[in-house]
Parts: structure tokens; sequence; C-alpha cells
């Protein structure tokens, strides 16, 4: 009886002390650090993957091409490039007639979607093994403005035969995921935002599949602002960003809606306690921010985050990009299928 007594007062102090000091609290401890981590003051959760209306068809054995979209020559201001890696046999196989049903989102309004009908072109001397690469694009048709410079939108992609009319009799399956892109301008900056944006999206996508990351950064939050900011932005070192370079003066969470009123936002920069984040868009729609994040959950996604004032926001500005960041590229410019064979063969392999 003494021996119970004794063991009940041990596991009360235990407790007592549990409570009295947090850092002690293992269960406790890790659950306030996925809120301050991951919370931030304000709800977030991951951005869907699926399209409700198309999860029901069969997923192909076709992936997008980021590394051919990242490159500079298709980094279009009114139009978005979209290459597809196709090892579907029965896809691949079809040499015309092949359909894209693109629906395409503007992520400062997910309200409103638009679908648009793509035909898809074959590359057929750019075939390697086991593999065929494609592509579509998506314009503006006459008086649309659907497709706009500086923007971020998310395409959801299906693929059909041609057919005088499209639906399940048509429909051949969907390219698995999202794909995320940015549409370029005409300035520096302009430019930078839209390569920075690119770069993060071939990251988060390659993780999504499980294809090998660039080993340029560790899986940490602010080493991946660091690593993709830092090939674009004055003062980085190693192509690391130099953040105290960058922002001299931090804005507060409130602001980012009148910031995106006068500039574009993505690649832009956020602090909070015990996390860093990269700003995409701010969705009118939603009142909530989409954001590029490094280390989340072990691992990188896309998501959504309700905006909290104490938010410390780095606005990148034209003083910020490196006068000279194109300057090499431009002049060791290609005829367009010399540089899509160089980086089809810096592509990861598929499964």
């Amino acid at each position: 009886m003494q021996s119970r007594v004794c063991i009940s007062v041990l596991l009360l102090s235990s407790c007592l002390l549990v409570f009295a000091n947090p850092a002690q609290a293992w269960p406790f401890r890790l659950r306030s650090n996925s809120n301050r981590n991951y919370g931030g003051g304000g709800s977030v959760g991951i951005a869907p993957k699926t399209d409700p209306e198309s999860a029901g068809h069969r997923s192909l054995r076709v992936y997008f091409g980021y590394d051919r979209a990242k490159a500079l020559d298709v980094a279009l201001p009114d139009r978005i490039r979209v290459f597809l890696r196709v090892r579907e046999e029965q896809i691949a196989d079809m040499r015309e007639g092949l359909v894209a049903e693109v629906k395409l989102t503007d992520l400062s309004n997910s309200a409103t979607s638009h679908v648009k009908w793509c035909p898809v072109s074959f590359d057929r001397n750019a075939a390697q093994q086991s593999e065929q690469l494609a592509t579509f694009e998506v314009a503006n048709a006459q008086g649309e403005s659907l497709i706009q410079p500086q923007k971020v939108y998310r395409l959801f992609v299906n693929l059909h035969r041609k057919s005088a009319e499209y639906g399940q009799d048509s429909v051949l399956g969907r390219v698995p995921g999202p794909y995320y892109v940015a549409t370029s301008g005409g300035t520096l900056l302009q430019k930078a935002r839209q390569q920075i944006a690119m770069r993060t999206f071939r990251e988060w996508y390659c993780t999504e599949r499980g294809w090998p990351r660039d080993g340029g950064y560790r899986m940490d939050c602010h080493a991946y602002y660091l690593w993709a900011t830092g090939a674009h932005t004055v003062g980085a070192t190693r192509g690391q960003a130099n953040l105290g370079r960058l922002f001299r003066v931090f804005r507060s969470g409130s602001e980012i809606r009148h910031l995106t009123q006068e500039a574009p936002i993505h690649g832009d920069y956020v602090r909070i306690p015990g996390h860093t984040f990269m700003l995409l868009a701010y969705d009118e729609h939603l009142g909530k921010v989409w954001t590029m994040e490094g280390n989340f959950g072990s691992s990188i996604e896309i998501a959504l985050r309700s905006v909290g004032s104490g938010w410390q926001v780095g606005h990148l500005d034209e003083q910020d990009i490196r006068p000279d960041v194109f300057e090499e590229d431009e002049s060791a410019a290609e005829p367009g299928d010399a540089l899509a064979a160089r980086e089809r063969a810096e592509q990861p392999a598929l499964p």
C-alpha cells in the first residue's frame, strides 16, 4: 500500500513538473511547435492536389516537364507553354488528335476557373528511352485577358481524344497533380520573380513525385528561401541570398493586401516565430495567401494561410535583383531544340 502511495505521489509530481516546465513536456511541446511553425497565429492548410471534378479519371503516366518550363525562352507574359513527359504507351502512340482539357485558376481569385481546350503536339525528335516529349500552349482567345503578366496560375489537366464532343467517352485520364506556373513581365524584377517562382515549383513537383531535388540546400524553411532567391539577388554568396542586403525595412502582414494592389508578391519573404516561407499570391476570394514552404512537415508544400498582422514581410524591389542576372543566359541563348535537348538530359529519371 505504501509503495502504491509513493508511486502515485511520484507520478503526480512528474505531471506537475511537466505542466510547470513546457521544455520537458515533449507531447505538448510537439503540438506547440506545430502550431508555431505552421500556424503562425492563423489557420493554414495544404493547397488542394486534385480537382474534384476529375478525381474519378484514371491517373496517367504523364508528368509535367518543369526543367524545360523554367527556361527563360518560355517565360512568357500572356501565354503558358506546358511541357509533358509522356510514358503512357497509349498516349505516346497518338501522333495527333490529342487535346488537353485545362482548368485554369488565377491564384489571386480562386473563386473563378476557366476551362481551355488545347491541342497537344509531340516532338518526335526529342524522344528518349520510354518517354516522349509533348507540349501545348494555353493562350487567350480573341478579346480574352485570362492570362496576364506577373501572375501565378494553377492548372489541372485532363487528356482527351480529339472529338466533336468532350466527355466520358473522349477522356483518356488526368495528369496527376496540379501544375503551377508564373507568367513573366518586361522588367528585371518581373523576370526575376517569375524565375524564382518556377525554381520552387520545380522543387515542389519533384518532391511530390519522389524525384531527386536540387542539392543546394538542406530541408529547412529558411535555407529553402535563401536557395530559391540566391541566384537572382544582390549580395548572395554561393547561391544563398543575403537577407541583410535585401530587406532593410520589414512590413507587417496586414500590408500584404495593399502590396498586391501595387505589385506582385510572388518571391516575397515572410518570417513568423519558428518558420519562414515565400509568398505566391493574395487570394481576394479567400482572404488568404498562397505560400511556398520548405520543411513543412519535413517536405515542401504549397499552402493556404490566413494572414497574420504580426508577420514580418520582406518585399522584393528592383534594386534587390542582380543587374547582370540574365546576361549570361541571354548571350548563351541557343536554338530551342538544342536547349530543350540539353535540359532533358538534366531531368530526373521517371519511375
